[in-house]
């Protein structure tokens, strides 16, 4: 199913701390976002600061829809791709920024 995913054209916008990332299709009307926003905890015992993202937003109806009509799901199938998706997404948000 991943090999689904890698067919859309990703693009990633940011704006005041959150960055959007947009699937879209080449050839299909189907298109889907994952928001994410940035954070930093900063240790109160020792000066360690971490800087993370966190999902705020999905949007992956059409995507859901396209790998259906490519793959044929079933609803056992829903929490595989709902961690798919996820795990995609962040890494495309990292590789691109």
């Amino acid at each position: 199913m991943e090999k689904l995913l890698d067919e859309f054209v990703c693009t990633i916008t940011e704006e005041n701390g959150t960055t959007t990332l947009t699937y879209c299709h080449p050839t299909f009307p189907h298109q889907g976002t994952c928001t994410y926003e940035k954070h930093t905890m900063k240790g109160k015992t020792k000066p360690i600061v971490q800087n993370f993202m966190v999902m705020v937003g999905c949007d992956m109806g059409d995507i859901i829809e396209y790998i259906y009509q490519k793959k044929g799901i079933k609803e056992e199938d829903f929490n595989e791709i709902n961690m798919l998706i996820r795990e995609h997404s962040r890494k495309k948000v990292e590789e691109i920024k």
